[in-house]
């Protein structure tokens, strides 16, 4: 019986450790796959979550481009102690990652450079026409500029002012359309 229960506790013994092992095996696996990702500038590894069991390595997350989810791919599968990579990473062309993040910055700058420069220009517009405006002694007149369109708004004294406000805002550089709201008589 003695014997019995020595070969048990010794069984147990060595399935505890073996377990042991393995776990430990596969926690370094996954330290491997993480830090060969770290070193890829082509795989964004704050994005893919790595995990294993067995020499099994898993892949999850969200990445832009089916090139880094790829790259992903062939970085874990060539780390030491890896047996296969179930690749479970989904595309997702909004999400920023390696691949594009460079993209994604020009993309804003040059939106915001955009906007930037349509103000400036509905700026500069509006003064030319608040100017034009003065020098032609037409007052009373609100100017609304937005992506070169420009809305004239308020009340002049005939319709003669009316028709010259709208040829001098229209004559000014810059403009695409005039909408003459102006209303007569004050």
């Amino acid at each position: 019986m003695r014997k019995a229960i020595t070969a048990v506790l010794v069984a147990v013994t060595f399935v505890s450790l073996a377990c042991s092992t393995q776990d430990v095996d596969d926690s370094g696996t996954t330290a491997k796959v993480k830090a060969k990702f770290l070193a890829d500038d082509k795989v964004s590894s704050l994005k893919i979550a790595v995990s294993t069991s067995d020499g099994i390595v898993t892949l999850t997350g969200k990445v832009p481009t089916e090139l880094e989810k790829d790259q992903a791919q062939k970085d874990a599968a060539s780390v030491d102690g890896v047996k296969q990579v179930v690749n479970d990473v989904n595309i997702d062309p909004n999400s920023l990652g390696a691949t594009n993040a460079e993209a994604k910055a020009d993309a804003k700058i040059n939106q915001i450079e955009k906007d930037v420069s349509k103000s400036a220009n509905d700026d500069e517009i509006k003064a030319k026409i608040g100017s034009k405006l003065l020098v032609a002694g037409v007052t009373g007149v609100k100017i609304d500029v937005s992506s070169g369109q420009v809305t004239l708004s308020g009340s002049v004294k005939d319709t003669r002012t009316k028709t010259e406000a709208e040829t001098l805002a229209s004559d000014t550089n810059g403009v695409k359309n005039v909408n003459n709201q102006l209303s007569v008589g004050r």
